[in-house]
């Protein structure tokens, strides 16, 4: 990415907070995606329009869940912020609060 995409996105693109996500767990958006590590919390700069967001649990002995996701089309610097649901192990529904954010 060239740097003034990059400080355009930075200034305009979106935000997807992702909090609670356990470590291994694959996350992606479109056609990048990554394993968690301890400090994800999610992505930023993420260009307005139409984007898939998925992700796959794993288990404490590595197994694989098939990949879930859902479409999202983001608003110039819209920020989403979603919670790991550990008892049905995905995106929870419920709305997080500001103070569980910061």
């Amino acid at each position: 990415m060239d740097q003034i995409t990059a400080k355009k996105l930075y200034a305009e693109g979106g935000i997807f907070v992702f909090l609670e996500v356990p470590e291994g767990t694959e996350f992606g958006i479109d056609m990048k995606s990554w394993n968690t590590g301890e400090k994800f919390r999610g992505v930023k700069m993420i260009p307005p329009g139409l984007h898939y967001i998925f992700y796959s649990a794993v288990s404490d002995t590595g197994d694989t869940s098939p990949r879930t996701g859902f479409f999202h089309n983001f608003k110039r610097s819209e920020v989403i912020v979603k919670k790991w649901d550990k008892k049905n192990e995905c995106i929870s529904s419920e709305s997080v609060s500001e103070a569980e954010v910061v």
